[in-house]
C-alpha cells in the first residue's frame, strides 16, 4: 500500500504544485489585490472596501452593470442557439441519411480555426461597404436588409453572439451526438414498433435521456460566457464599441486594469476587484452543478 501511495504522490504532486501556482495563487492575489489601489508601479495604496464600492454604488457601477448584462445576454443567447440548433443538427448526424460522416466533418471545422483569425475574416465579412454578407443580400434582392452590422449598437452585440455560435457549434454538434449515439437502439426500434413518430421518439425519448448532457453543457457555456473576451477583443477591440453596446466584464476589467484609449477608470486593485466579481458570480453555480449532479448519482 505504501508503494503504491508513493507512486500516486509522484504523479499528484507535480499536478498539484502547477495548479497552485497558476490558478490558486493568482486568485488569492487577485482578492488581495482587490483591497488596494496601485497603478501597476510605485507603491500600493490600500483602501479597504473602495473599489467595491466604486463598483457596485459609485460612478464605476454604470460601466459593470452595463457590462453584466452583456454577459447575461450572452449567455442567455448562446445557449438557446448553441444548445437548440445544436441538439437538431445532431438528430439529423445521429439519422442515416447518406453524407452526414462529411458533414460532421464540416460541421466542426469552424472550431479548429484560431480566434485571431475567426474576428478578422469576420470583421471583413461584416464590412458595411465589401463585406461578403451584404454584398450576397444584396445580390439576392434583399439589399434593404444590409446594415452596418458591427457599427450599428442595436445589432453589434448580437452579430458577435452569432459569430461566436458559428465559430463553436461544431464542438456542441459533437458532444450532443455522442450521448444521441450512446443511446441504446433497442428503445428507438420499440417506439417505432408501437407506432410512434420521428417528432415524439425525439422529445420523449431521444431529448430526456440528452439532459445530464446538456447540463453539463450548460454550466459550460454559463461559465464560458461570463468569461468571455477574446471574441468581443477580436471583433471591436477592448473599447467594445459602438459606445460600450459590446462592452462585458472581460473587457472592463482589461480596460480598467491595463489602461486603453478612452479609459475613465485605470486602477489594477479596480480591475483584479472586477475578476473577484466575476469570481462571485461563476463559483456558486459551479458549486451548485456539482451538487446537483452528485445528488442525482447518489439516487
Amino acid at each position: 500500500m505504501k508503494v503504491k501511495l508513493k507512486y500516486i504522490l509522484l504523479f499528484v504532486i507535480p499536478a498539484m504544485f502547477f495548479y497552485t501556482l497558476f490558478v490558486i495563487y493568482p486568485l488569492f492575489d487577485s482578492l488581495r489585490l482587490s483591497f488596494y489601489s496601485w497603478r501597476g508601479v510605485g507603491p500600493k495604496l490600500f483602501v479597504g472596501f473602495k473599489n467595491y464600492k466604486d463598483m457596485f454604488s459609485g460612478g464605476f457601477s454604470k460601466e459593470v452593470f452595463n457590462a453584466l448584462g452583456h454577459n447575461i445576454y450572452f449567455f442567455f443567447l448562446v445557449s438557446a442557439f448553441e444548445l437548440g440548433l445544436g441538439f437538431l443538427i445532431a438528430l439529423l448526424l445521429a439519422s442515416k441519411i447518406k453524407g452526414t460522416k462529411i458533414f460532421r466533418t464540416v460541421v466542426y471545422l469552424p472550431n479548429m480555426i484560431p480566434l485571431v483569425m475567426v474576428g478578422f475574416m469576420w470583421s471583413l465579412f461584416l464590412h458595411p461597404q465589401i463585406g461578403l454578407v451584404n454584398q450576397f443580400l444584396k445580390a439576392v434582392g434583399l439589399g434593404s436588409l444590409a446594415r452596418p452590422w458591427l457599427g450599428d449598437p442595436n445589432l453589434a452585440l448580437t452579430t458577435i453572439i452569432m459569430v461566436n455560435v458559428w465559430r463553436n457549434l461544431g464542438f456542441y454538434v459533437l458532444v450532443i451526438l455522442a450521448s444521441i449515439l450512446n443511446i441504446s437502439p433497442d428503445l428507438i426500434e420499440a417506439a417505432y414498433i408501437d407506432g410512434a413518430s420521428n417528432w415524439k421518439i425525439s422529445w420523449k425519448i431521444i431529448f430526456p435521456l440528452t439532459v445530464p448532457t446538456f447540463r453539463t453543457l450548460l454550466i459550460l457555456l454559463f461559465i464560458g460566457s461570463f468569461n468571455v473576451f477574446d471574441m468581443i477583443y477580436a471583433l471591436e477591440g477592448v473599447q467594445a464599441g459602438p459606445f460600450r453596446s459590446t462592452d462585458v466584464l472581460g473587457t472592463v476589467f482589461y480596460r480598467t486594469a491595463f489602461g486603453g484609449l478612452g479609459s475613465a477608470y485605470t486602477d489594477m486593485g479596480l480591475g483584479a476587484a472586477v475578476t473577484v466579481f466575476i469570481f462571485m458570480i461563476v463559483m456558486p453555480m459551479s458549486i451548485l452543478y456539482v451538487y446537483l449532479v452528485e445528488r442525482r448519482d447518489r439516487r
